[in-house]
């Protein structure tokens, strides 16, 4: 019962609280109703790896992941940041080219060619699993932030 109460708590204050944000947008006196045509969306990932799983991590990287995506052509990030301080070991940045859209798809079309490629260079897809898994399990906690930016029109 208790527990019901909290939800039922928590529900109605995120309704109050999101019901009042479209009427503080509006009260910008005209301004724009879009982040604008220069804002560049990005996902930033942060990573930190199970103790000792780190090297091994970034191998399954380097020696599969990288080709995989170059073998799809898909695109990697733009930005990787390797830490020598704070809780991450490492943040990836990929751009989301299609906007905030590219966030809509479980398993978009890149997504599909990146594995397929995957499968093919490890020998299967038996063993792409394999490779994934590793990788995933050598992960202790990982975060996903999406913000854009404003370029430069020589962007």
């Amino acid at each position: 019962m208790k527990a019901t109460k909290t939800c039922g708590l928590i529900a109605a204050t995120a309704a109050l609280f999101l019901s009042t944000v479209p009427v503080l947008a509006q009260e910008d006196d005209g301004g724009p109703l879009t982040q604008g045509d220069d804002a560049k969306y990005v996902m930033v990932r942060n990573v930190m790896f199970k103790p000792g799983k780190r090297e091994r991590a970034l191998e399954i990287v380097a020696e599969h992941f990288v080709p995989a995506g170059q073998k799809a052509g898909t695109a990697g990030p733009i930005l990787v940041i390797h830490h020598q301080t704070g809780k991450w070991d490492v943040t990836a940045v990929w751009e989301l080219a299609g906007g905030m859209a590219d966030l809509e798809w479980y398993r978009s079309a890149d997504n599909i060619k990146w594995m397929e490629a995957l499968a093919e260079l490890s020998g299967g897809t038996e063993e792409a699993a394999a490779i994934l898994a590793e990788y995933v399990n050598s992960v202790a906690h990982s975060e996903v932030n999406v913000g854009h930016y404003h370029a430069p029109e020589a962007d």
